[in-house]
């Protein structure tokens, strides 16, 4: 992962203490990492901030509505920054262990789907740096691009002076 690009998470979590949970455990796994975490009780208000910090990774509670009974859930989160932005990775993170709920996770573009169990904080870290890999592929393949496209330039360029030394030539 390259040490200098910060990489933005939103956490979308109705239950607070969770959420406190959940940052510090992201932060002292990945404490090498430039991270910045922002957490949101709704998807509303992490749609409101999504539009100004286009976050890299939204890790979201697929039940948000226990404080807001009409809150939107998290598959219609993840519809919706799909729409804003289809680079972002979705993690769905959520008690429902039911194999239709992940699916439609799947379906709709999510990332992961990893459910609460003992284990949930160690499954999310292994799926972060699994999505810290791709965000490094995806750069070195832009990186790869670019440099393909300039040189390729560069012959392109060196190829119309040598047929214009030519032309003049004859």
């Amino acid at each position: 992962m390259n040490k200098n690009k910060q990489i933005n998470i939103f956490i979308v979590e109705d239950n607070k203490v969770f959420t406190l949970a959940l940052k510090a455990d992201i932060e002292t796994t990945f404490s090498k990492m430039p991270i910045k975490i922002q957490s949101f009780e709704t998807s509303e208000m992490c749609m409101e901030k999504f539009k100004e910090e286009i976050p890299q990774i939204v890790i979201t509670d697929y039940h948000l509505n226990s404080k807001y009974p009409d809150a939107m859930d998290g598959i219609q989160l993840l519809d919706w920054i799909k729409k804003e932005n289809s680079e972002t990775s979705v993690v769905i993170l959520t008690g429902d262990e039911d194999l239709n709920i992940a699916l439609k996770a799947f379906h709709h573009g999510a990332s992961d789907y990893v459910v609460k169990t003992e284990t949930k904080f160690r499954k999310l870290n292994y799926s972060l740096a699994n999505i810290f890999k791709i965000i490094d592929a995806k750069e070195e393949v832009k990186k790869n691009k670019n440099q393909v496209i300039g040189l390729i330039g560069a012959l392109v360029l060196i190829a119309g002076v040598v047929l214009v030394t030519s032309l003049l030539r004859v």
